[in-house]
């Protein structure tokens, strides 16, 4: 609880020296253990600091846990998730690449365990679910949109709507890899990943695909 000496606008961030420290000490924990399980007390032996250090920085708890999914997020968005294609002779096989890149970067922690936190705390954070949403339609649905578009654009595939076509990739890539190592913690080996990938650039294009007349 904030002093009543205390001159800092009530429910506010203070940043400091220390505030990075902090933060990921913080991150470390609600990664680990959730929103409600994570605790004060383990926060603070992971920054290293006292609680009055922590509270200095952070009054209350949820405000510390929002800024760790945002910083999360903003990290673990920052990398592509894969290279947009050209729109290349052999497109079926440049999909399966995008494919792939994007399972191996949807298992990538901690961009996993941020799902599964963000996952379990969307009824008491909906805000920062909505955030996770947008970042996923900016980073990954409409660079794939894109390519899309571009493949529309040279004849290689029948005009329809690409971001719906990339929404339905991009749900069939992470329903296959990223359900299973969030429920099961029991990831698909590379040979696994392949295949997802294989397959599902073959029936895109098997379903929006040019035929020949």
């Amino acid at each position: 609880m904030m002093k009543p000496t205390d001159t800092r606008t009530p429910g506010a961030i203070t940043r400091g020296r220390k505030f990075d420290q902090v933060r990921d000490g913080a991150s470390a924990i609600f990664l680990r253990d959730g929103y409600a399980a994570a605790s004060v007390d383990d926060i603070a032996r992971s920054a290293r600091v006292s609680k009055a250090t922590l509270y200095s920085y952070f009054p209350d708890k949820s405000l510390m846990f929002r800024e760790v999914l945002r910083a999360t997020l903003a990290s673990t968005f920052r990398d592509a998730p894969f290279q947009t294609a050209p729109a290349g002779q052999d497109m079926q096989r440049d999909l399966s690449v995008m494919l792939h890149d994007l399972a191996v970067w949807s298992l990538a922690e901690p961009r996993l365990s941020m799902l599964r936190v963000i996952t379990a705390e969307a009824t008491r954070f909906p805000d920062q679910a909505r955030a996770y949403d947008q970042a996923m339609e900016d980073a990954v649905v409409q660079p794939l949109a894109d390519s899309i578009d571009g493949w529309i654009a040279a004849r290689a595939l029948q005009p329809h709507d690409s971001l719906r076509s990339a929404r339905q990739m991009v749900a069939l890539i992470n329903g296959q890899v990223q359900h299973p190592a969030l429920l099961n913690r029991s990831a698909p080996d590379e040979a696994q990943i392949d295949a997802i990938a294989r397959d599902a650039a073959a029936m895109f294009v098997a379903s929006h695909g040019v035929r020949a007349a």
